[in-house]
């Protein structure tokens, strides 16, 4: 009897723990739904960026963990091959939000270039602008590689075929008189080229980004780099071909060993989505962007440029309606 009633002591005993356990289990999970309570509650915010060693990648997590914690959403941020793809994939609705390159978009939008093909896809909008891209154009110092001439017969790395990065790159090949047979030109991404840089299998790599790039500075850690200049008067030349094409100019000691400012072509980024997304939504998107953004300045240095006054100019496409109402109500449009 008294083993007996020793067992159904211990039995009890478990029991009372195992119940203990599963409330706290329950307050535990309560809390965290509490946590993701939020006007867009539950709602897939999926955000199409681009390679892992680029700014879009950087700056997409950034935004996926605030409208997770601001929003409640179930965010997530999507490695893609950036700008190009980023605009088909919206233009299907296979996600909410993406990042692209402007002269990107006008080409999608109105059917051009890369896109001539397949058609315009006029069902994109935009969100906002954001902050410009540099091109920069990386070598090793050893290889005397100067100025855009130079590159004839190198190895260079374009970027992911049909890549905002790689449209910009062959523009800028072709009007100072180079074309792809006149190189050997790859594919690749910005890790890759950067890799191949590395490996002594790329020469130079072209990579459109903000600056710093994540690549180039590890490159010039351990190796002196080159960054060829883009001439004043070939973007100028290319601008009245593409309009979204600026002249811009990278700061002197942004890469380690490079003393000197360096002439390039810049254009901006905007964030981008489809016209079908609920109004309300976009305009919680886009608002919770500009008043989270010195988080993502911790992300990049890069969203420093992103200023909610110029967030609504210079877009080659038409805005959504949910970010108009919310610049409307900043006063940043009229």
């Amino acid at each position: 009897m008294k083993q007996r009633a020793a067992l159904i002591l211990c039995l009890t005993i478990i029991l009372i723990v195992m119940s203990a356990c599963s409330n706290s289990a329950s307050l535990e999970s309560g809390e965290a739904e509490g946590k993701a309570a939020g006007p867009l509650a539950g709602q897939p915010v999926t955000i199409l960026t681009g390679g892992t060693s680029g700014i879009y990648f950087q700056l997409g997590n950034a935004l996926a963990k605030i409208y997770g914690e601001e929003l409640g959403a179930q965010t997530s941020a999507q490695t893609t091959g950036a700008s190009a793809e980023n605009t088909a994939k919206l233009s299907r609705k296979k996600a909410e939000l993406g990042f692209a390159m402007a002269d990107t978009v006008t080409d999608a939008y109105l059917g051009e270039g890369n896109f001539a093909k397949v058609g315009a896809l006029s069902n994109v909008r935009a969100v906002a602008s954001l902050y410009p891209n540099y091109m920069q154009i990386v070598a090793p110092k050893k290889l005397g590689i100067k100025t855009l001439k130079d590159l004839k017969g190198k190895d260079l790395a374009v970027g992911a075929l049909g890549s905002g990065t790689e449209i910009m790159a062959k523009r800028i090949l072709e009007e100072a008189g180079i074309t792809y047979d006149d190189v050997n030109a790859d594919f690749l991404s910005f890790s890759e080229g950067i890799e191949g840089i590395k490996n002594g299998t790329t020469d130079v790599a072209f990579l459109s980004s903000g600056y710093p790039n994540s690549g180039i500075m590890e490159l010039a850690a351990t190796d002196e780099v080159e960054i060829i200049p883009v001439p004043k008067e070939i973007t100028k030349s290319l601008q009245k071909k593409y309009p979204a094409f600026e002249v811009g100019s990278i700061p002197a000691n942004t890469y380690k060993g490079v003393k000197k400012d360096r002439e390039t072509v810049k254009v901006n980024n905007l964030l981008i989505t489809y016209k079908d997304l609920p109004d309300e939504e976009v305009y919680l998107l886009t608002k919770t962007l500009f008043e989270n953004l010195d988080q993502l300045q911790n992300a990049h240095s890069s969203a420093k440029h992103i200023e909610l006054e110029k967030a609504a100019e210079k877009l080659p496409l038409p805005l959504h309606p949910g970010a108009e109402r919310y610049f409307k109500e900043q006063g940043a449009l009229q």
